[in-house]
């Protein structure tokens, strides 16, 4: 690709401050620019001969944006040592290129994993930016992150590594120490009446290695210190180190620079020094000062204290770090940055109880600026930028409460984000340490047992989900947990059931948990509220559709009033009256709230996140079950891809679309890409849930229904007995879900011109559906209009007439004029009726 130079500076994303002492290295900012036009990645290493780390190679990619901003129209930094990092990167991308929802920042609704496929399309085919830069900083893990680049893309990729790994797969630019003249420039510049011959002989001793050069010109810049006198401490700190720290990652010569100015911050302020032992605990990616800001009631030790309780002392040890460049301080950002080596130094140097002792000060300082918003959208960013640190400090391994709140915070926030896999694996590292560390009677314990559980069955592992939900049920009954807790344990071990397809006995649990709630709570409380929603899809599951709507939508009104209609948990249960309306038989009206609550969800979280997708795929089957046969299909379609290319082929969301999808193809008239997708979704299916679980019935139901329009009709009239039958050894022979496939039987027994059984069966499920689901519902119209067509066909025209007219005018009154439904029974044909899986 040939860069075209612009009038107008590449749009910056996430670049960090520009470094104003970088200086020489353009040898290598020239090689950095060939291999660029040459190839579509260049990896940035350092010289083998030299370490690891220290070399510069991170700024050396900082500087090449700065210098070549208008050969590009767009340049993105990207930290790339941990995937939420990359993520949460591709999200402000993301809303910069326009590919986030509308009015949502990177960290709403551009939720990360929902975004980066969208920004790597936009990316890869140069929409709305054709020439764009992104730099992976510190990618060490070679795979993961090339999962990450936009493949023949209309731009440009810079990696900086410590992993010569990336030798085999990008062209690599190692980078070497300082020449002598570019030592000298940098030591000259931060301390600017340094003699030249002076300025070589510390070159010489500190081995060229910008960041001990750096270091030792800060030093300098700061103390005015001759040369003679540093070079003597350097030489005296040098053999201690060597002593006490034998890593590869950094040579004695950097290690001995900062320990010089280590021990002045320890003399001149204490508290700052103990700071950097604190951020030493933490990830080396920025720490925003706010977590200081918001630790003033924390207890760390004599001299830190203090600073934390009066921002003048804390702005003052903050200021001697970076000038003594300890640290980098970025104003606009509001965050303070330590260097990863810097960190291992400071590390070494501790035992392994003042180890502990400053991570649980870390952990402290992160648990005090935890909000607990983690349901919001509005507190995603603060959750984004505590992530790391929570990850680096191992705070899974604190037994604190207040940090065991954090971590617990942090695993739902990762799921509310959308990242549910990596919330579970999170949920994991958090459920081993607590459980062994305190057994499984602790609250902590029994609480995180449950979330993991839960997050599990998100990500598939219902197996494993299911034991672990029970303990935690069995457990809080056991050592008689606060009300809140029980009734929470009570709600989880429904979900369970659920995915069990046990669902008459997740109905027993969230009866329980409700009426539990509303004696103790009233009827407004967060925990009434919870298990309210939870009994609501109990009942919708069990077919119970009349009695879920009116507790549905006094669940909505007291969320709206507590939460707001923008709540995650507002758009939910306002999401399940509408299910309720539609399965209720109120077409039209469950299609207009549907439309409304995809809306607001699209605008409140954004068009990709899992609960607006879920809305969507229930808003196709509200437009169809309307009449609106193609503008259901194609969203059903649209929904189909976004959760697919989100979560795979295997995820339940994934295959409940699937399964609708299968229904709008079939009415399209793609009958064999209805079979098709009915067959691997059936497969699949079978493996997640079971061959008895309701939502595998109800895809080879549809299935028969394909298969039936194909012509197959023995396999039809096969498929549909083995569904009725294990439907009636599971929710029961009159479960609406085994009255509509039995409209399916009817339909095959009539196709085969077998009117004896299609009468049979029609004429017994007539009365049932009459009393589930009502005498005006189209379900039971539709069984009334074919129960017409099965007498006309044993020659009984007079009582066919009756029937088929009461069956219009029953439309007439529920249906739009042009419903399908409508037309098929004033037109004396068949009506096929669908099944949608209901949410679990």
């Amino acid at each position: 690709m040939q860069r075209t130079t612009t009038a107008t500076p590449a749009l910056l994303v996430n670049v960090p401050m520009r470094n104003t002492s970088f200086v020489g290295r353009q040898a290598l900012l020239r090689a950095v620019e060939e291999q660029l036009a040459a190839q579509d990645t260049a990896a940035v290493l350092p010289n083998a001969l030299h370490g690891l780390g220290g070399v510069g190679k991170s700024q050396l990619a900082l500087e090449y944006i700065y210098t070549h901003q208008r050969d590009y129209r767009i340049i993105c930094w990207i930290p790339a040592e941990r995937e939420s990092l990359i993520l949460a990167a591709l999200s402000s991308l993301a809303s910069q290129l326009g590919v986030a929802p509308v009015g949502q920042d990177s960290m709403g609704a551009a939720a990360a994993n929902t975004a980066v496929p969208a920004v790597l399309e936009a990316l890869r085919t140069g929409t709305p930016y054709d020439n764009w830069l992104l730099v992976f900083d510190n990618a060490e893990d070679i795979e993961a992150v090339r999962g990450y680049f936009p493949h023949n893309g209309p731009g440009k990729v810079i990696v900086t590594s410590r992993n010569r790994g990336w030798e085999r797969v990008a062209t690599s630019l190692p980078v070497n120490v300082f020449e002598r003249e570019e030592s000298i420039e940098l030591l000259q510049k931060r301390a600017a009446d340094l003699p030249r011959e002076d300025a070589d002989r510390l070159a010489e001793a500190l081995g060229d290695l910008p960041l001990a050069v750096e270091q030792a010109g800060a030093w300098l810049g700061v103390t005015g210190m001759e040369v003679d006198e540093y070079l003597d401490l350097l030489a005296r700190r040098s053999p201690e180190i060597l002593e006490i720290e034998q890593s590869p990652d950094y040579p004695v010569s950097v290690a001995a620079a900062w320990d010089i100015s280590l021990e002045r911050i320890r003399e001149n302020n204490p508290g700052a020094r103990q700071l950097l032992d604190i951020c030493a605990s933490m990830a080396p990616e920025p720490i925003p000062r706010s977590i200081l800001r918001s630790s003033r009631g924390v207890n760390i030790t004599p001299q830190i204290d203090p600073m934390l309780r009066e921002p003048i002392r804390l702005n003052r040890a903050i200021r001697d770090l970076s000038q003594f460049s300890l640290i980098k301080v970025d104003p606009r950002a509001g965050t303070l940055q330590m260097h990863r080596l810097l960190q291992t130094v400071l590390l070494a140097k501790l035992s392994e109880e003042e180890r502990e002792r400053m991570r649980d000060a870390a952990h402290q300082l992160l648990s005090a600026a935890n909000r607990g918003s983690y349901g919001a959208s509005q507190g995603w960013r603060d959750y984004q930028a505590l992530l790391p640190h929570v990850l680096a400090s191992q705070a899974v391994t604190s037994t604190d409460p207040y940090v065991r709140d954090l971590v617990y915070d942090t695993m739902w926030f990762l799921y509310y984000w959308g990242d549910h896999e990596n919330a579970a694996v999170f949920g994991r590292q958090a459920w081993s340490a607590w459980l062994a560390a305190s057994g499984e009677d602790d609250i902590y314990v029994i609480r995180m047992t449950k979330g993991f559980a839960f997050l599990l069955r998100q990500v598939g592992q219902i197996a494993e989900s299911i034991p672990l939900t029970e303990k935690a049920l069995e457990v809080s009954r056991r050592v008689q947990v606060e009300p809140e807790e029980l009734i929470d344990s009570l709600c989880e071990m429904s979900d369970a059931r659920r995915y069990q397809g046990r669902f008459q006995e997740a109905r027993n649990l969230g009866r329980e948990a409700t009426e539990l709630a509303r004696s103790l709570f009233g009827p407004d409380d967060p925990a009434t509220l919870r298990s309210s929603h939870s009994w609501g899809v109990d009942l919708r599951l069990c077919g119970e559709f009349r009695e879920a709507l009116p507790l549905d939508e006094e669940t909505a009104r007291q969320r709206d009033m507590l939460l707001g209609d923008a709540s995650f948990f507002t758009l939910n249960t306002l999401h399940c009256v509408g299910i309720d309306m539609r399965e209720a038989g109120r077409y039209p009206g469950a299609r207009e709230w549907q439309e409304d609550v995809y809306r607001r969800a699209a605008a409140a979280l954004g068009d990709k996140h899992p609960l607006t997708l879920r809305i969507a795929r229930d808003l196709g089957v509200c437009r169809r079950r309307d009449g609106d046969l193609a503008e259901g299909a194609k969203l059903a379609e649209e929904t189909l891809r976004n959760f697919k290319s989100r979560y795979g082929d295997e995820h339940l969301d994934s295959l409940t679309t699937a399964t609708n999808v299968c229904v709008d193809r079939r009415l399209s008239g793609d009958l064999e890409g209805s079979r098709r997708l009915a067959e691997s979704t059936v497969a699949r299916l079978l493996r997640r849930l079971g061959p008895n679980h309701a939502h595998t019935l109800v895809t080879r139901a549809n299935l028969a229904a394909t298969e039936r329009a194909l012509g197959s009709l023995d396999t039809a009239q096969e498929l549909e007995d083995d569904v009725v039958r294990r439907l009636g050894d599971t929710v029961g022979a009159q479960h609406v879900i085994a009255l509509t496939v039995g409209i399916g039987q009817a339909n095959t027994a009539y196709a085969r011109l077998d009117f004896e059984r299609a009468h049979a069966i029609d004429s017994a499920n007539l009365p049932l559906l009459s009393e589930v689901a009502g005498g005006d519902h189209p379900l039971t119209l539709s069984c009334l209009s074919n129960l017409a067509l099965d007498l006309r066909g044993l020659g009984r025209g007079d009582e066919a007439d009756v029937l088929q007219r009461k069956a219009v005018e029953g439309f007439a009154g529920v249906l739009r004029t042009d419903h399908p439904w409508l037309q098929a029974a004033r037109q004396r044909r068949r009506i096929e009726c669908d099944i949608a899986p209901m949410p679990m």
